[in-house]
């Protein structure tokens, strides 16, 4: 591997004997490369024409949105996300950066909603203006990113175009550079990995592959990249992130390409991942330490992936098997079963203990939510279907905890169109519904054909539509004004 491999390969591909092919297509017909065009050194962008200096926000509007994303959110994403001390610096450096920074913050502002509308829409314009681009700069790849992190609705598309644009300027080999001490090729890698970290992410959500695979060194040897020279709290942070998808993808790599139910004796080897993500809790568990502005959200979020990835592995256990098979499943199935609905429990009764969790629910990644929102949604399922007989459910314990996680997001402070009080409302027609149609069937009555349980196959339990869990509106009524504003579905989990 080049020593520096993010600053002059480009040059360096001339002089090689052998380099890659396009690299000698790109030579012999003098066509543009992306390759080694990205760096820290970004281009100035033209203040007459930014959308500050243009009057769509006022000046004092933006600085109190920097001063939200710098002084909060950011401290959420591992604090890399904004190097500049002012808004001038920032606007010097990036449109499109300034452009995210300011929606994110905006989002998160409860006094900001018109603000919110004009800024996702100039976001949404110098990214669409920007999508064949072949000139990106680490600010505008920051920008692809605060986007991905916050932005629900886009946060697919964002996050691959990210990817692409950053192994084009080959930020994939940052690594090898930052571990011999190299300071600009660290805070690239950095990057890096929370790209990765954002593939893993949507992965698991969009039950879809991942666009990095994991089986390279940067992603494991992530202890090298913590000691390396200029490791700090946030790369602990990061480096958690990376070894836990480094379990789960073992597992999805085991069992992922089923699409029935998978054997039962399988299930020792699914054992084995369970204790793989033991060990990773024990491992990081107690790394993390309190943030100065973020509190013990690290810890907290550690315990709550913890449980999530736990939610997650027994998935891969009830998938395809139908009710008339749960009726005859082994105790071993039983078990997981119960380690399901304890998992679930646990992510909600975390989100409604822990004060820092809880402060979070504004500010955290669009992330944190689904994980909140997935064992919400499971957990009303299986209230309303007693879990199809595999194990006990106290419907009535667990329809207060539903009760109160949704009273905690309608408490919530931020942006009208927030996706917390989206999830809030989501959630509680959800839990109307499955309690009356529980109360119904109790009692003995027909219910309702629209107050049914959902699917009886026993995948229902464990699906969550992230494509609608992640629209939420511009207005709280739902009606829309541009082709570039969020698209609005009512229905959470359907």
């Amino acid at each position: 591997m080049p020593t520096h491999p993010v600053a002059g390969l480009e040059l360096q591909s001339e002089n090689m004997l052998y380099g890659s092919p396009i690299s000698s297509l790109l030579q012999v017909t003098g066509l543009p490369s992306w390759e080694g065009r990205g760096g820290l050194q970004t281009p100035p962008s033209n203040l007459v024409t930014d959308f500050i200096a243009r009057g769509l926000i006022s000046d004092a509007e933006a600085q109190q949105l920097f001063h939200i994303f710098v002084t909060r959110l950011d401290h959420f994403c591992y604090d890399i996300m904004c190097p500049h001390q002012t808004l001038k610096s920032l606007r010097k450096s990036s449109a499109l950066l300034t452009a995210a920074i300011c929606t994110v913050s905006a989002l998160h502002d409860p006094d900001s909603s018109a603000v919110f509308r004009i800024c996702h829409a100039e976001f949404l314009r110098l990214v669409t203006s920007r999508m064949f681009s072949h000139d990106y700069s680490t600010d505008d790849i920051r920008a692809l990113i605060v986007g991905s992190y916050w932005l629900g609705d886009i946060t697919y598309t964002l996050v691959g175009h990210a990817i692409r644009i950053a192994t084009s300027l080959n930020y994939h080999l940052a690594y090898y550079a930052a571990i011999q001490g190299d300071r600009p090729a660290f805070e690239t890698a950095r990057l890096w990995y929370v790209l990765y970290i954002m593939d893993h992410h949507l992965s698991i959500l969009y039950g879809r592959p991942a666009i990095i695979a994991p089986n390279q060194e940067p992603y494991q040897q992530w202890e090298r990249f913590i000691q390396s020279e200029h490791g700090d709290e946030p790369d602990v942070r990061m480096s958690s992130q990376v070894a836990l998808y480094h379990v789960t993808s073992k597992a999805k790599s085991t069992f992922g390409a089923y699409h029935g139910r998978i054997p039962e004796h399988s299930l020792y080897q699914l054992q084995g991942h369970f204790s793989d993500l033991d060990r990773w809790y024990m491992t990081w568990g107690n790394r993390m330490q309190r943030n100065a502005y973020v509190g013990n959200f690290p810890t907290d979020g550690a315990i709550l992936h913890y449980h999530f990835a736990r939610l997650h592995l027994c998935s891969y256990i009830f998938r395809g098997m139908t009710t008339e098979a749960a009726a005859h499943v082994s105790d071993q199935v039983k078990e997981y079963a119960v380690l399901a609905l304890s998992s679930a429990t646990a992510v909600l009764e975390l989100v409604l203990e822990r004060t820092d969790l809880r402060n979070a629910l504004v500010g955290m990644p669009i992330y944190f939510h689904a994980m909140i929102v997935f064992a919400a949604v499971f957990l009303v399922k299986a209230a309303s279907t007693n879990f199809l007989g595999l194990s006990t459910v106290d419907d009535a314990k667990v329809f207060n905890l539903l009760e109160q996680c949704v009273r905690e997001m309608r408490s919530q402070s931020a942006a009208s169109q927030h996706l917390i009080y989206h999830l809030g409302s989501g959630l509680e027609s959800m839990i109307s519904k499955a309690s009356l149609a529980k109360t119904r069937l109790d009692l003995g009555v027909g219910a309702p054909q629209e107050h049914m349980p959902m699917a009886p196959a026993m995948d229902s339990l464990f699906m969550l539509d992230a494509s609608d869990l992640f629209q939420y509106p511009l207005e709280s009524g739902g009606q829309l004004s541009s082709e570039n504003e969020y698209h609005w579905f009512t229905h959470l989990g359907s």
